[in-house]
């Protein structure tokens, strides 16, 4: 009676902890099949900043700052009257040193006084570029330190990227199932990587041209490119 009693509990035992065949089944994973993809899209810069110095040299400190001034004030009328908005010129930085003699024993005589004002100008339109540049050096300006080309708007651009990374990840794992004789069911996880649209620009320093030359300063905004990356988990058919 004890050994058919104890049969029965053990037959019970093992219905309800051994895994039937459906639940076993249940448990495998789908194969998944891992596939990165990239996608470009370029654009041609609407806007650039540009930066103009203006340096002034002078025997007196008033001198070395009046002039500065003077051809400052002198720049700043001719951007506005290229169009540049008031609000889009800015002075980035200004300094004001003496300049000491460079003899041995006068090291500590001041010669003179150097007025060094930076001049950031925002162009909103592309075009006249080169001709911000004409103008500033012709007022006064004597340096430009940068130029700067970007893009004002690049969520569109950004999304778009993105979208050919997808495509580019689907068209790959296509022909990968299809050569292993499987199909993709679904989406297990999606990761992406969107870079940024750097600005393109000269930082190199250019000094007035002579003021002789007629000729115009081209300058040509090319076209600039942002890359996103997509890894996907695809799923597949067994």
């Amino acid at each position: 009676m004890k050994i058919k009693s104890l049969s029965a509990v053990f037959l019970l035992c093992l219905a309800l902890f051994a895994p039937t065949t459906e639940c076993a089944a249940a448990e495998v994973e789908p194969p998944i099949l891992s596939v990165s993809g990239s996608g470009t899209v370029r654009s041609v810069p609407d806007q650039a900043a540009i930066t103009l110095g203006v340096v002034t040299r002078g025997s007196t400190a008033a001198e070395a700052q009046q002039e500065n001034a003077a051809k400052a004030s002198a720049v700043k009328d001719a951007l506005i009257a290229l169009g540049i908005e008031e609000t889009d010129i800015k002075t980035e930085e200004y300094r004001f040193n003496p300049e000491y003699s460079r003899e041995k024993n006068e090291r500590n005589v001041i010669v003179g006084y150097t007025a060094s004002n930076i001049i950031r100008v925002k162009v909103r339109d592309v075009a006249i570029v080169g001709d911000v540049v004409d103008a500033a050096l012709a007022s006064g300006a004597n340096t430009v330190h940068s130029l700067d080309f970007s893009i004002r708007d690049t969520e569109g651009l950004r999304k778009k990227a993105l979208e050919n990374a997808v495509k580019d990840a689907r068209s790959k794992a296509d022909a990968i199932a299809h050569a292993l004789g499987v199909s993709i069911v679904g989406v297990r996880h999606v990761t992406e990587n969107t870079g940024m649209f750097q600005s393109r620009g000269n930082n190199g320093m250019m000094m007035a041209k002579s003021m002789d030359m007629a000729e115009a300063t081209p300058i040509e905004a090319g076209d600039m490119s942002l890359t996103a990356d997509v890894h996907i988990d695809f799923v597949l058919s067994r």
